[in-house]
C-alpha cells in the first residue's frame, strides 16, 4: 500500500516539477513576464524598465547605434528588447549564470538584460566586478554585436567561436573595457587570471588581428 500510494503521488510531482520548468525557461527567454512596471519603444528598441525611464535614454542608444553601425557586419538596426534592472530580485533570477556580469544576451535571443543602470549618467555598474563601471551605451553595443555576430555566422557556429574572438570583438565594436591601462596592470599582478583580464587582452587582440588582416572581420573569425 505504501509503496502504491508513493507511485502515484510521482505524477502530481512530475506535474508541478515540469510546470515550474517550463515558466523558469518561459521567464528566461522572455523577461517581460516579470512584470516590470515601465515601457517604452524607441525606435527599434523596446526599452523595459524597474524605474521611470529617463528620456536620455534615446541619446545612449543613438550612440549605441552609432557605435555598432561602423561595424563591417552591421546590416541595419535591429529590433530588440532592453531591460535595465537595479540589480535586485529580477537581475537575480535572470542572470543566474552570470550574477557578476554587466549584462547578457541569451542565445537565439534578441533581448539585452543589464545590471544596474543609471541612465542619467550613462552608467552600468557591477558591485561584483574589479573595474565595476561601464557606459550604458557601450554594454548596449557590445551586447548587439554578440546579436549582429551570431546573425553574421549563424547562432551555432557563434556559439563555437573562441571567447576571445566574440568577447574582443564585442568590446571592440564598443570601443571600451572595464579596466584602465593602470587597473589591468596592477590586477595582472595579483590575479593575472581574473575575468576583466580576459576581456581586456581579448580586445587587444582582436585590434591586433583585424590591424594585420586589413580589417576583416570573416578573418578574425576564420582565426586568420
Amino acid at each position: 500500500m505504501t509503496i502504491r500510494a508513493r507511485r502515484r503521488g510521482q505524477g502530481p510531482v512530475r506535474w508541478t516539477l515540469s510546470v515550474l520548468l517550463l515558466l523558469a525557461v518561459a521567464v528566461i527567454y522572455a523577461p517581460q513576464l516579470l512584470a516590470f512596471p515601465y515601457e517604452q519603444r524607441i525606435g527599434t528598441v523596446t526599452v523595459y524598465a524597474e524605474r521611470p525611464i529617463d528620456p536620455r535614454i534615446g541619446s545612449e542608444l543613438a550612440r549605441a547605434e552609432g557605435l555598432v553601425r561602423a561595424s563591417p557586419i552591421y546590416t541595419g538596426p535591429l529590433d530588440r528588447s532592453l531591460f535595465l534592472t537595479d540589480g535586485g530580485w529580477r537581475w537575480r533570477l535572470l542572470a543566474i549564470q552570470s550574477p557578476g556580469a554587466f549584462a547578457f544576451r541569451r542565445p537565439f535571443s534578441s533581448a539585452i538584460v543589464v545590471n544596474r543602470s543609471d541612465i542619467g549618467v550613462d552608467r552600468v555598474t557591477n558591485v561584483r566586478a574589479i573595474g565595476n563601471t561601464r557606459t550604458l551605451s557601450g554594454v548596449i553595443a557590445h551586447e548587439t554585436t554578440h546579436i549582429m555576430i551570431a546573425n553574421h555566422v549563424g547562432e551555432l557556429r557563434s556559439a563555437m567561436l573562441p571567447t576571445w574572438q566574440t568577447e574582443g570583438y564585442a568590446d571592440h565594436v564598443a570601443r571600451e573595457s572595464s579596466l584602465t591601462d593602470a587597473d589591468a596592470a596592477r590586477l595582472r599582478k595579483t590575479d593575472p587570471s581574473a575575468s576583466p583580464l580576459v576581456y581586456f587582452d581579448a580586445r587587444r587582440r582582436v585590434a591586433a588581428a583585424l590591424h594585420a588582416n586589413g580589417g576583416s572581420v570573416d578573418a578574425l573569425f576564420a582565426g586568420r
